[in-house]
């Protein structure tokens, strides 16, 4: 388990969370009828690993429904979330529930991050997301060199 000092204190995370800007389709799925459905909404991730994504998004209200409460008497809506992680496959889809919210306060414009833990995921869905992370942790040594070459 990988312990991340933060400024709200000591956080233990199961698995690493990679930095990674990626397109994903986020729809809210929810038990309340609403009037001409609830459009999907196109963000970009800030971190994604094996149990949960944090996205950026200056909306977190779409149509009528909010992305991070539920209808009355239920706990919070679901999120299911397409995750383009390679342009030659179909996204990864996954069925997840937010966990936290922030404002972005480094920027001028008002931004939520988001962060969602993944709740359901198909195992060919899951094999996809895994070669992924695998794929990416191995090139991160690469262009970490890179980058040092290219700043020094």
């Amino acid at each position: 388990m990988e312990s991340v000092v933060t400024a709200k204190g000591v956080e233990k995370r199961k698995f690493q969370r990679l930095d990674m800007p990626l397109d994903v389709t986020l729809t809210i799925l929810t038990d309340e009828e609403v009037p001409g459905g609830i459009s999907p909404l196109h963000v970009k991730s800030l971190n994604l690993s094996m149990e949960g994504i944090c996205l950026e998004t200056r909306n977190i209200v779409i149509g009528t429904v909010n992305m991070l409460s539920g209808s009355p008497g239920s706990r919070e809506n679901l999120l299911q979330l397409d995750i383009s992680v390679f342009p030659d496959e179909k996204p990864v889809r996954t069925v997840g529930e937010v966990c936290w919210y922030d404002v972005a306060r480094d920027c001028d414009e008002f931004r939520y991050q988001v962060g969602i833990v993944f709740l359901e995921i198909d195992k060919p869905d899951q094999e996809q997301l895994r070669r992924f992370l695998k794929g990416q942790k191995k090139n991160k040594g690469f262009f970490e060199q890179l980058w040092s070459l290219v700043n020094n």
